[in-house]
């Protein structure tokens, strides 16, 4: 099939197996991606998986190629973000055919999501009466610097909505609200906001903390089972004073709570955060909110109960189940982890390092129950049994 395409002017590369594949794509700059379902090593699927967090539908067309019988295997591939797929014994111009309409879709979109001009900050620049020192990260809605704030006569993170990134009226409101949601809430490992402000862009400048993140941090710290239950036990009381706020953050994960120079955990990225006096539309949308090796099963199902406070409890049981074992509870395709979490119990935590103590694999799981009155009432309560395990 490679060199019939290649007949057709269509420039192609080729690799024998999953892992090759995954290596190449993240690597290379493709407009397009054949991917067959039953690959050599690691599968489409899983290569699938990996390529969709790096790359959006619009971003990057895949068309999966299964075989007649594999309905459910195709069912699979949609669901985790497949654009297409071809049916084998290929039919090449039906192929053909779907491999341009993808790359046009793919054009289009190139055309219409460039912003009308680009805009970045730069070293020693002036924001309002900031100093631009460097840009340290850059997400969907804006971008996060190191400032100088002479005002305060220290360095903070400012993120900022950047000319040319036009974003709608409710990614607005949710930039905002994350915002709103940290200056509402003052606890020593969240992140303090220190101004909120719309000229000349939406922005918020904040603490900024010099450190890694937790997953970075426990994999290059020999950390005890004492000294994961202190860190935790820091993160679920600052969890306590966003819930005391009617604030649920919705999206805890490793890569959302910063360790510092000192060892201390800062809690951050409220930007899925729900607060009990917003306007529920914003959190009523058709996406996931969430990511789903943290998500609680209530995020999944609403047959669980609504999302609350609680909900961020079972999220940092997982942390705490990944720090402690160095594996997550549930593995698979997102949709495969999804449907773990609301049918079958992780695995005990000390069957994979019998050094965790009983009490500290109880308050885990205790953490993670599937239905919320199993759990831990309130996030002091967690923090407070997880203190006991730090002494």
């Amino acid at each position: 099939m490679s060199r019939r395409l290649k007949r057709k002017g269509l420039e192609v590369s080729c690799v024998d197996n999953g892992r090759d594949a995954i290596r190449e794509i993240l690597e290379g700059s493709f407009d397009l991606v054949l991917l067959d379902i039953m690959m050599p090593g690691t599968s489409g699927l899983e290569v699938l998986v990996q390529v969709r967090k790096k790359y959006s539908k619009n971003e990057l067309p895949i068309i999966m190629v299964t075989s007649k019988g594999d309905s459910q295997d195709v069912v699979e591939a949609l669901g985790l973000g497949a654009n297409d797929y071809i049916i084998k014994p290929v039919d090449f111009p039906v192929a053909l055919a779907r491999i341009r309409a993808q790359l046009a879709q793919k054009k289009e979109f190139s055309n219409v999501s460039k912003p009308k001009f680009t805009y970045s900050l730069n070293p020693e620049e002036k924001f309002r009466h900031y100093t631009v020192k460097e840009k340290i990260g850059q997400g969907g809605m804006g971008a996060v610097y190191k400032v100088y704030d002479p005002t305060l006569d220290r360095l903070v993170a400012l993120k900022v909505v950047l000319p040319g990134n036009e974003l709608s009226t409710s990614q607005i409101e949710r930039f905002t609200r994350e915002a709103r949601a940290i200056a509402k809430i003052k606890h020593p490992n969240i992140l303090n906001v220190y101004e909120i402000g719309q000229s000349p862009q939406n922005y918020f400048a904040m603490d900024f903390i010099e450190g890694k993140n937790l997953s970075e941090w426990f994999q290059e710290e020999a950390a005890t089972p004492r000294k994961i239950a202190a860190i935790c036990a820091k993160v679920a009381s600052a969890l306590h004073a966003a819930h005391i706020k009617g604030i649920v953050h919705r999206d805890l994960k490793p890569s959302n709570i910063m360790i510092d120079g000192l060892g201390e955990p800062h809690l951050m990225d409220f930007g899925l955060a729900k607060m009990e006096d917003e306007d529920e539309r914003l959190t009523r949308t058709g996406d996931i909110l969430g990511t789903p090796e943290y998500m609680a099963p209530e995020q999944i199902d609403p047959a669980y109960g609504s999302v609350e406070a609680r909900s961020d409890i079972y999220s940092l049981g997982v942390i705490l189940y990944e720090a402690l074992t160095g594996l997550a509870p549930f593995t698979g395709t997102p949709i495969r982890v999804l449907w773990q979490k609301l049918n079958q119990d992780p695995r005990q935590p000390r069957s994979i390092n019998p050094n965790i103590p009983p009490s500290l694999e109880d308050i885990c799981l205790k953490a993670m129950a599937r239905q919320k009155d199993d759990r831990f009432a309130t996030s002091e309560d967690l923090s407070e049994a997880l203190y006991q395990e730090a002494k």
